[in-house]
């Protein structure tokens, strides 16, 4: 970042003060003058006492509900937090952020009215969505109102700067996931003499499936045996998932890959525990987190740390989470909202001065990170113009004993 130079403006108002020829002024109206022009000075020195200049408006798109409301809660909690962390010390070099939070209800007038009241009224420099589905639909408006989005989950074809050049995210693709996921099981897998047989479990919708042949594809090149793609599309009763895992148990493969929501994929572990099944799980990023701690052995391909992790960008968060809520547990998906939220002050602050302060700016901005590092609680950051996705690597994370440990360290799959 690039602060405003303070110390010219401190300079400036000392050589103004300084000019003044006092008077006929008895001691007390002296006094009066001087408290007057400290509290004056302060204000200009130190922006953060009153926030006297226009906030940061920032809109962020959240589900509270339905598939992706759970993980969604504690991402717009993580978000709040941050901002309110920032905001306590200093804001974005003076000036105070402002997060515009709107509940994502995945009906389309509704997601079309809330993007139009943050683009219209509230005039907002950069737009979160959480939901995959509701970037999608967007998309055409971002393009049209040049608006710089952060997306929680990138789709790989909205990586192409030359066609979508405002989305931008601050984990790695679901592709490049799955792809580290088969490098992991290629090396990991254990099976000799033979090749390692894989399975993709995932929903029927664009989320699950949009990832799968390139997918498939890189699993082949490193060895593996890929089975028949897994599809489930009703939650509502273990009877809609057994017919699946009648499937993965009929084939069974060393390993099968779940992408599905958490909450999903903990129905589904919880079944396939009553079959005893010897196939190992490895879950994406979204299936992944500590709703699953139940599942020992369950792998998981996170470039997120988990809540509580002993790495340096964590202090912050205890120490938030200390002083504001001290008796509630987290999820990583916090520390997804929180590493967000410190991603976007980066650029925001970037855009800094005013004179620079517009969308195109912050999206010049996001394009300028260069190894950005947030203390280990994601992988650094690296977007340019002509790539979107700000990394290619991840951990994969194991549960043991209810808790989430990493597995391996950071493994990429380059660019």
């Amino acid at each position: 970042m690039h602060p405003v130079p303070k110390k010219i403006i401190v300079n400036l108002t000392l050589q103004n003060y300084q000019s003044i020829k006092v008077k006929n002024i008895n001691t007390n109206k002296m006094k009066k003058l001087f408290i007057l022009l400290f509290l004056l000075l302060s204000l200009i020195t130190f922006p953060n006492i009153g926030f006297g200049q226009p906030p940061l408006k920032v809109g962020v798109l959240i589900p509270f509900t339905g598939r992706w409301g759970d993980s969604g809660r504690e991402c717009a909690k993580g978000m709040l937090d941050a901002g309110k962390w920032l905001n306590q010390r200093d804001g974005v070099f003076g000036r105070k952020l402002e997060m515009l939070l709107i509940d994502d209800t995945s009906q389309p007038a509704e997601t079309m009215a809330a993007y139009r009241k943050l683009n219209e009224a509230d005039q907002i420099l950069l737009l979160y969505i959480y939901s995959m589905e509701t970037t999608l639909a967007l998309v055409p408006h971002i393009h049209f109102d040049r608006m710089p989005t952060l997306t929680s989950s990138l789709p790989s074809h909205l990586t192409a700067p030359f066609k979508y050049p405002y989305i931008f995210s601050v984990t790695p693709t679901p592709l490049d996931l799955s792809k580290i996921a088969m490098k992991f099981i290629a090396e990991e897998s254990g099976s000799r003499g033979r090749k390692a047989k894989v399975v993709f479990v995932g929903s029927p919708d664009f989320y699950g499936q949009h990832f799968l042949d390139e997918a498939k594809e890189y699993g082949k090149a490193l060895g593996l045996d890929i089975g028949p793609d897994i599809r489930i599309s009703d939650f509502s009763s273990t009877k809609m998932i057994l017919p699946s895992l009648s499937a993965i148990h009929q084939y069974n493969p060393d390993f099968a890959y779940l992408s599905l929501a958490s909450k999903e994929a903990f129905l589904v572990l919880q079944e396939a525990r009553k079959m005893d099944l010897k196939t190992k799980w490895i879950c994406n990023m979204r299936a992944f987190d500590e709703n699953l701690s139940p599942f020992g052995g369950v792998f998981g391909v996170q470039p997120v740390s988990p809540f509580g992790e002993d790495v340096p960008g964590m202090a912050m968060i205890k120490e938030a989470h200390q002083r504001w809520h001290p008796y509630d547990s987290h999820t990583l998906s916090y520390v997804e909202g929180w590493a967000t939220t410190q991603a976007i002050a980066e650029a925001l602050g970037r855009s800094l001065p005013e004179q620079r302060l517009s969308r195109e700016w912050v999206k010049s901005s996001l394009e300028g990170f260069k190894d950005f590092v947030l203390g280990g609680l994601i992988p650094p950051m690296t977007i340019s113009r002509g790539d979107h996705r700000p990394s290619v690597e991840s951990r994969t994370l194991v549960i043991k004993e209810g808790k989430l440990f990493r597995h391996t360290s950071f493994t990429s799959v380059g660019r």
